[in-house]
């Protein structure tokens, strides 16, 4: 009787989304974070979120950023709920505009993923541009308007892309498991 209230296609298709999140977040934290370029680790968990909500909707893409989110702050000591917030906005609106406004294509995905990199990594430099502490604002005053900011936006720069361009493979496992019919 239980059985009969809980849809069972969905509860797979969530297990199966919870088991790829860990492996991204084991491919993030433990392999691609060990190869950093000019000092950028990349972001794969935006990338991720956004492939479920393309294929999924708003509310998995929600839910989903959600668990990544707080995954991902759990893993980086130094934001609270940043990517908490950030992700499960994300999910959510890459998910409306998934069904109302985009095609689910690659095009649209790429599209959406470096905007979501590109919110992301300006979430994580917001502070570093905005609430610089005391030296901090020594060493800008040191600088014409905009010079200082340069090492800042360089090193976001070089996350989004290097970030982009590891994050391509994740849509083809997403596509995959979203075109599956997860039976009865």
């Amino acid at each position: 009787m239980l059985l009969d209230l809980i849809d069972l296609s969905k509860l797979r298709r969530a297990i199966v989304y919870g088991l790829l999140l860990a492996a991204v977040l084991v491919l993030q934290n433990q392999i691609v974070s060990r190869v950093p370029v000019l000092g950028v680790r990349p972001l794969l968990l935006p990338a991720f979120v956004v492939a479920v909500a393309l294929f999924e909707g708003g509310v998995w893409g929600g839910v989903l950023g959600l668990a990544a989110g707080y995954f991902a702050d759990f893993s980086y000591a130094d934001h609270v709920v940043l990517f908490t917030i950030t992700l499960s906005a994300l999910g959510f609106f890459t998910g409306v505009l998934g069904k109302y406004m985009l095609h689910r294509g690659f095009i649209s995905y790429v599209a959406m993923v470096l905007l979501a990199l590109t919110v992301v990594t300006f979430c994580q430099m917001f502070r570093f541009l905005f609430l610089a502490d005391e030296d901090q604002r020594t060493f800008h005053a040191l600088y014409i308007a905009g010079a200082a900011y340069w090492p800042v936006l360089r090193t976001g720069l070089i996350q989004v892309i290097w970030s982009l361009i590891l994050s391509l493979p994740l849509y083809f496992p997403c596509k995959i498991i979203a075109a599956r019919p997860m039976g009865k």
